[in-house]
């Protein structure tokens, strides 16, 4: 194990996020499994959820036979579904997730964690790193628990990821929605740094494919306040290769903060729109809390 596969798995060691687990509304995989789906029933399982009446052919061990009692009816039981989930951990890997302030490094944190609390919870789990110069890079679907070498798995996958390139995340995420059809959950890990509309074709893609979608937004402190890194400066963009020559005076910050208010604001209510989680984390701030307040206010962790 290579020292950052192994910083990633450090902070799972304490407990901390042996109590949760991940939340989902949709989502419903083909696999027997153990996350129950209210509302969605079918003829074999653990809880009762509903009765239907009998029909030639229904297996006759589903039959209620109190109901046959009380009401002279030949109800067959429904059973709560109960259905393995594959959580797909997406991590964007493009130039702008390296600059400024290890982005790219919380991401892939996130990311080992929400791991962890997949497979903890005997969900299943794909570490996908979304790449500039080619198709996902990824490992095959891991299940099994937290304790059977999944987590350290997903860490390694992760690990190896560098940042570099130009990449075009709602593209990624049409194809990936083309190449997985079959429905489980989504959750994009980026920094955004593109039109909020762009993004949106993607969404809808992952949503017609029966996902569950979340989009885990990591900005730099620097982008949030630029002003406390430089005054004078030429600015290069690392994915195009294109420079700017910029002052930060007092007109420059309010408009730069206006346009990120903008920004922020588009990319919330397009989450919004298309039924999507939510949440953003300035990189440098703890992730342990990101994970167990941010995520948990925007619905996509609770508690077991």
């Amino acid at each position: 194990m290579d020292a950052r596969t192994a910083a990633l798995l450090a902070p799972l060691a304490d407990g901390r996020y042996d109590r949760l687990a991940l939340h989902l509304r949709r989502g419903m995989g083909d696999r027997p499994g153990d996350r129950r789906f209210p509302g969605r029933t079918e003829p074999a399982g653990v809880e009762v959820e509903a009765h239907r009446p009998y029909a030639p052919g229904d297996d006759l061990r589903h039959l209620d036979w109190n109901a046959l009692a009380r009401l002279d009816a030949l109800l067959v039981r429904r059973f709560t579904a109960e259905r393995e989930v594959v959580f797909h951990l997406l991590v964007d890997a493009s130039g702008s997730m390296g600059m400024p302030d290890a982005k790219l490094a919380t991401a892939i944190e996130i990311a080992t964690a929400l791991a962890y609390l997949a497979l903890a919870s005997n969900d299943a789990v794909r570490p996908v790193v979304l790449p500039a110069d080619g198709p996902p890079r990824a490992t095959a679907v891991l299940r099994g628990g937290h304790r059977a070498g999944g987590v350290a798995r997903a860490a390694a996958c992760f690990a190896a990821a560098r940042a570099a390139g130009r990449l075009a995340v709602g593209d990624a995420l049409a194809a990936y929605a083309a190449e997985h059809a079959r429905p489980g959950a989504v959750v994009v890990v980026s920094d955004f740094l593109l039109d909020p509309g762009s993004l949106q074709p993607g969404i809808e893609a992952l949503r017609r494919a029966g996902h569950e979608v979340a989009l885990l937004h990591v900005l730099a402190a620097s982008e949030v306040d630029p002003a406390g890194g430089f005054r004078h400066a030429v600015l290069r963009d690392v994915e195009s290769g294109t420079t700017r020559p910029i002052a930060l005076g007092r007109a420059a910050l309010a408009a730069y903060r206006a346009a990120l208010e903008e920004h922020l604001a588009a990319l919330a209510a397009l989450a919004a729109r298309s039924g999507a989680a939510y949440a953003r984390i300035t990189a440098g701030e703890s992730v342990r809390d990101f994970v167990t307040l941010g995520l948990s206010a925007a619905g996509l962790v609770r508690r077991r």
